[in-house]
């Protein structure tokens, strides 16, 4: 009797016992489990790779995957859910539609077949040295025919249902005019359907016009700003930078009037050398002004009413405070080495600063310029952006490609995730707004 007794209460704790393991494990797979799509997610590109990735943050995991053209690096999205990823190395811009299911059924589909080869090095293709097929030996550099062959990378394979390429610049330097006439490479939406290597305009920082109508885009290897039609992404206007060869513009910024806007030139790498912020008339491409800046200036980012920019100087340690009026640097902030990306946070008066080469993410206070917080962080931090709500900051390091979640009011990073090799931005979506 006691016995069966023994053997019943073992029994029914065996049974609550199981029950609780199970309640648990159905808990984590719950909150493990990836949404598809996700409701909540970033887009990150890895510029090493030509690839974007997709990061399910409910579920902790990257959940797709797409091929893109040459070193992507930033992008934009429109109202409408179209991810324009702009390709720094293949004078392009290409298009996914976020709301097609195709889309999201490749990236699933792709990440699987392609995860082995993502962190695996890529020999150049023959095209590279403008040798088109492999064999032809020094007779193929004078054989048209042999530069007709594309690359045979996955951008190419994209289904036109969710993805398309244009060229943010059709023009071609008259000494490349002969052969790419030749082989009708005139016809082609990206560089990359031939080149291996980085050519062309090598276009940066898409921004919206005022009433999403165009995209315009800094283009560092032709020294423009030029301005798409966020429709068909075809050229409408280009505005010269007005810089000597040794100065790149970098980013560009246009004041609320429509009236200016404010170009980013760096020096020559390596030189160690100031920059320009050359603020241009937008009616008709004059030189209003030429700023004398710091080290390698970067990123502009405007106050909310758009009377002050701060521009980070990348290879030095100042944030410089420009009136946008006066088109004058009237202050600076002292940061650490390598600012880059910048966030405001006008409630609390506060700009938050990754600091590149330090590993460290900063709060500091506009009014007193005195860093409140600093935060270590993985290496290479880069790309910021808060949570919905702001109790979480998204951190992207590149150098150890991870992304730290910092718990705000804490100031303490509490977890990080792996990335795929050479993390360079991101964007978030929460496709909750849009149910």
């Amino acid at each position: 009797m006691l016995r069966q007794r023994h053997t019943l209460r073992l029994r029914r704790e065996g049974v609550i016992l199981f029950a609780l393991v199970l309640a648990t494990l159905n808990f984590h797979c719950q909150r493990g489990k990836a949404a598809f799509p996700p409701d909540h997610y970033l887009l990150i590109t890895h510029s090493a790779l030509n690839r974007i990735t997709i990061f399910d943050l409910a579920a902790d995991t990257i959940v797709g995957a797409l091929p893109t053209q040459k070193l992507p690096h930033d992008m934009i999205v429109s109202r409408d859910r179209l991810l324009y990823v702009v390709n720094s190395g293949a004078q392009s811009i290409t298009t996914y539609d976020l709301k097609n299911p195709e889309f999201w059924e490749y990236a699933r589909q792709f990440i699987k077949k392609d995860s082995s080869n993502l962190s695996a090095f890529r020999s150049p293709s023959p095209s590279m040295m403008g040798q088109g097929h492999e064999g032809n030996g020094q007779g193929a550099m004078k054989d048209s025919s042999a530069w007709i062959t594309l690359n045979r990378a996955p951008a190419q394979l994209l289904p036109a249902s969710f993805a398309r390429t244009y060229l943010t610049d059709p023009n071609f330097p008259d000494i490349a005019k002969p052969m790419h006439e030749k082989v009708n490479a005139m016809a082609h939406a990206t560089c990359y359907d031939c080149h291996d290597r980085s050519v062309g305009a090598k276009p940066f920082a898409p921004k919206y016009s005022s009433d999403s109508s165009e995209i315009f885009i800094v283009q560092l290897g032709y020294r423009t700003v030029s301005f798409l039609d966020s429709k068909t992404l075809s050229v409408k206007r280009r505005i010269p930078v007005p810089c000597s060869s040794h100065y790149s513009p970098i980013e560009a910024w246009i004041t609320p009037d429509q009236r200016q806007c404010f170009v980013t030139c760096r020096n020559e790498i390596g030189q160690s050398k100031p920059g320009l912020i050359l603020v241009l008339d937008l009616h008709d491409g004059r030189l209003l002004k030429s700023i004398t800046a710091g080290i390698y200036p970067w990123h502009l980012l405007p106050s909310a009413d758009g009377s002050t920019l701060y521009v980070n100087n990348f290879q030095s340690s100042r944030i410089s405070i420009v009136d946008v009026k006066k088109m004058q640097i009237v202050d600076s902030i002292v940061v650490q080495n390598g600012p880059s990306m910048m966030l405001l946070q006008p409630e609390n008066g506060r700009i938050v600063v990754s600091c590149f080469y330090t590993d460290r993410v900063l709060f500091v206070d506009l009014k007193t310029k005195e860093v409140l917080k600093e935060i270590p962080v993985d290496a290479n931090p880069t790309s910021l952006e808060f949570s919905p709500g702001g109790k979480l900051l998204y951190v992207l390091c590149g150098g150890e490609s991870s992304l730290d979640m910092i718990d705000v009011d804490q100031g303490k990073v509490i977890e990080k995730h792996k990335m795929l090799f050479g993390a360079y931005a991101f964007h978030s979506m929460d496709e909750r707004e849009h149910q």
